[in-house]
């Protein structure tokens, strides 16, 4: 594995060849890690972990990454929640009129 390049409460951000990877060290490796592109989208990440902040704005793929590496588990369902409306969201589809 990389060299560790962060480390903030429970989290250590390490540094791998394709980006970085972001590890609870309260969760066993497999359960609590995901990988990121950017070192600043990885301490953001770990900021509104740490916080419980709600970040409406990101996609699907880093709120599932933050829920893999979150404790608890009111936020983790509420990201859960979130990621499924901005699926259905994008599997609206409109009817056209004649």
């Amino acid at each position: 594995m990389g060299n560790q390049v962060y480390s903030k409460s429970e989290y250590i951000i390490v540094q791998v060849s394709r980006g970085f990877i972001i590890i609870n060290r309260r969760k066993k490796f497999f359960e609590g890690h995901t990988h990121i592109k950017t070192f600043k989208t990885a301490k953001y990440l770990v900021d509104l972990a740490i916080h419980n902040s709600m970040p409406y704005h990101l996609s699907p793929y880093l709120l599932t990454s933050l829920t893999r590496i979150t404790e608890n588990e009111s936020y983790k369902q509420k990201i859960l929640e979130l990621i499924t409306n901005k699926k259905n969201r994008g599997m609206r589809r409109y009817r056209r009129s004649a």
